[in-house]
Order: structure tokens, then C-alpha cells, then sequence
């Protein structure tokens, strides 16, 4: 019984491997922050879709050492 499992899981974990090797990914072409004071996420996504155009995926507020940023992906 256990060894029935033991294959099932492999089985799944080869599948999974596959999946993720051949599943073609949006790789990010840039990051870069701005800083905005305060970083509100509706005001994030706009900066950034208007810097990058079609090129957004997608936006994030942060807060450093320097303050509060805007992440942009694209």
C-alpha cells in the first residue's frame, strides 16, 4: 500500500517538474522603484503603467529605510 503511494507522489512530482519546465513564463523585463510619499496602490499602478505601457505586469508598495516606494514590473 505504501509503495502504491510512493509511485503516485513520484508520478505527480514528474508531471509537476514537466509542467513547469515547458509552461512558458512572462519574465519580468524590468524592475525599478519610484518613490512616492504616501505610496497608494491605485496611484503605484498608475505611475507605472504610464512609464511602461504595455510592457506592465504589475505594481507594489513598499516601505525602506528611505521610505515608502512604488515596485514597477515590466
Amino acid at each position: 500500500m505504501a509503495q502504491k503511494f510512493v509511485k503516485k507522489m513520484a508520478v505527480v512530482f514528474v508531471v509537476t517538474v514537466f509542467v513547469m519546465l515547458f509552461w512558458e513564463l512572462q519574465p519580468a523585463e524590468s524592475a525599478f522603484a519610484i518613490p512616492l510619499n504616501p505610496c497608494e496602490l491605485p496611484q503605484c499602478i498608475a505611475e507605472c503603467k504610464k512609464i511602461l505601457n504595455q510592457k506592465f505586469i504589475s505594481a507594489s508598495c513598499t516601505t525602506n529605510s528611505q521610505g515608502k516606494l512604488c515596485i514597477c514590473l515590466g
